[in-house]
């Protein structure tokens, strides 16, 4: 299905809505802006639509602050306008519309011209008729650079282009650490460099650009870390008092959760953090076969990748960690 969208998009030019999920990782503002430059390229009409503002770095990424995009949460009453305008919409790096917010799902899941998927988690719903899901895919980017080779369209890869897809890549793989990561994944980095991303530039914007609240940040969830399961689980926790005390500022615990696989005898390490709405958000992350989907589907409304996850819970943040730590010692036994 998805190369009759390719031949589409070579008939003629089309207006053409991106969207992505709710708080935007790296995969999803690389995915989205790498697209729409190719997209551009090649002739289309391109907005992009993001739900919400990602991290400080992530706006950064080449054309982030284009005329082309927007933030729903930032500019409201242009939603519904960008969604009648569109005759495709790309939803990518989310499975479903219940990922993009309250303010965009509906728009998703009505939207009357052609819906098309790109993505790579589990369980894609069947409101997009057409589809490119590939769960063995460790970056919705490297999906992105796939659809790029089938359209025979390298040459209308510039390097802002290149640059957001290897994010993508990098950023969703753990820089190529992750069991997703394949050779073809290096082949795709490969070409992206030739085409002019440079790994470097990534970094420095993405790991070496940290605001002091980060840092402090860290070092409220890691001071307060516990070993459960006789060792075989991490648990860290956010309170809004931590949060408060160190500045938080939105993006500041990404990639926290991942320092308690670190732990020598870890398979899971989970992040609980308090937001101002009363949830317990919750970040999952496991090594080998220990499927943290399925474990976060069933217990704590979530869900994502085998070995990466998200899920929430309404209770307090005591008693929700009490809450995870019995089922995650039932799960470990």
């Amino acid at each position: 299905m998805i190369h009759d969208v390719l031949r589409t998009l070579r008939q003629r030019s089309h207006q053409i809505l991106i969207t992505t999920h709710w708080n935007p990782d790296g995969d999803a503002v690389g995915s989205a802006l790498g697209w729409a430059h190719y997209l551009r390229a090649s002739g289309h009409q391109v907005r992009v639509l993001f739900p919400n503002e990602p991290s400080k770095p992530l706006q950064e990424s080449p054309g982030f602050r284009a005329a082309f995009v927007s933030v729903a949460e930032r500019d409201p009453g242009e939603v519904a306008e960008l969604f009648r305008r569109a005759e495709l919409h790309f939803a990518l790096d989310y499975n479903t519309p219940s990922r993009v917010g309250s303010a965009m799902e509906a728009y998703v899941a009505e939207f009357a011209g052609r819906n098309v998927l790109i993505d790579h988690h589990q369980q894609p719903d069947p409101l997009f008729t057409d589809q490119y899901s590939n769960t063995a895919k460790g970056s919705t980017s490297e999906m992105i650079a796939d659809l790029i080779t089938a359209d025979e369209g390298w040459d209308a890869v510039d390097p802002a282009c290149a640059e957001n897809l290897l994010m993508g890549l990098i950023t969703d793989t753990g820089s190529f650490r992750y069991p997703s990561t394949t050779a073809q994944t290096f082949a795709t980095a490969a070409r992206l460099v030739e085409a002019g991303a440079q790994p470097d530039a990534i970094h420095a914007r993405l790991f070496d650009s940290n605001p002091l609240s980060r840092l402090k940040t860290f070092g409220y969830g890691l001071s307060g870390a516990r070993l459960v399961a006789s060792g075989r689980a991490a648990v860290l926790t956010l309170s809004l008092d931590d949060l408060e005390r160190a500045g938080y500022v939105a993006g500041d615990s990404e990639g926290l959760v991942n320092w308690g696989l670190s732990v020598q005898g870890v398979a899971v390490s989970v992040l609980l953090r308090e937001d101002a709405a009363g949830l317990i958000k919750m970040s999952f992350r496991s090594k080998g076969d220990r499927d943290v989907n399925e474990f976060a589907r069933a217990h704590f409304a979530g869900g994502g990748h085998r070995n990466a996850a998200g899920g929430m819970s309404t209770l307090a943040l005591a008693a929700a960690e009490a809450e995870l730590i019995q089922k995650l010692e039932s799960w470990l036994a």
